[in-house]
């Protein structure tokens, strides 16, 4: 933060000169003694104390300590708003990559099915439970499925008419292309919602829908990674299905 002082202020030539070397060492400012700006500005001691009593501080001590709480609040300001444009980015990018006519498939699809069976593990399964809360809310049989071992089993679970849907960041668990599979096998039909594109998941689904994704704060339990992508997809989902039974 500058220091900038009033008109009415009227500041001589030389405390106009100690204003603008502070100014200028912002940053490095808490380095410096009064003796410092003195022989810095070319001026006394005195016309220092002077011109930054003009600008409102006490003393020299209180100039810097204001300073620096501003400029720590600057610094946090900016590190949220860097973490907002994340996200914001994260959005923008998901509703670009969204096919349209890939979503109404799938919602077409799910109105369609007998049994929506819902895949999803690690903190996904949470996506998937508000997903799933939300399509009973609208009278569509889901089954949620976040457990390893049924979705190896999916083919005692899954039949012709039925519909499997597949929520993934990243698809590194095994186990929900082996799900899809066995599903497959036995006449389902197996729809994706990832933000990874390029797995093998992208050859077992019908119909798949894209967003995207980026890394968050990292932690010892679960990977860093944001699920805003898939949160925006299956909204949308949700939203149309419901719009088109109220038409």
């Amino acid at each position: 933060m500058e220091i900038r002082c009033s008109e009415k202020m009227r500041l001589s030539n030389a405390e106009k000169a100690v204003i603008d070397y502070i100014n200028a060492q912002q940053g490095v400012l808490e380095l410096f003694s009064i003796g410092d700006v003195a022989r810095g500005a070319y001026v006394s001691l005195a016309t220092v104390s002077r011109a930054i009593r003009k600008c409102g501080f006490a003393s020299f001590s209180e100039m810097k300590f204001r300073l620096s709480e501003e400029q720590k609040g600057d610094k946090q300001s900016a590190e949220m708003n860097k973490i907002l444009l994340k996200s914001y980015s994260e959005c923008l990018e998901t509703i670009k990559r969204i096919d349209i006519s890939a979503t109404i498939d799938i919602a077409s699809r799910m109105r369609r099915a007998r049994t929506v069976y819902l895949l999803a593990n690690g903190l996904t399964a949470l996506v998937a439970n508000e997903f799933a809360i939300q399509l009973q809310c609208q009278k569509i049989p889901v089954c949620q499925i976040s457990d390893s071992e049924m979705m190896r089993k999916m083919d005692l679970l899954a039949s012709a008419g039925d519909l499997v849907l597949i929520l993934s960041v990243k698809n590194s668990t095994p186990e929900l292309a082996i799900g899809a599979r066995l599903a497959k096998k036995m006449g389902a039909e197996v729809v994706l919602c990832c933000c990874t594109q390029g797995t093998v998941l992208d050859e077992l689904a019908d119909v798949a829908v894209y967003g995207c994704s980026q890394s968050i704060a990292t932690n010892r339990i679960f990977g860093g990674t944001s699920r805003i992508g898939l949160q925006i997809i299956t909204r949308t989902i949700v939203e149309y299905l419901n719009s088109a039974l109220s038409q």
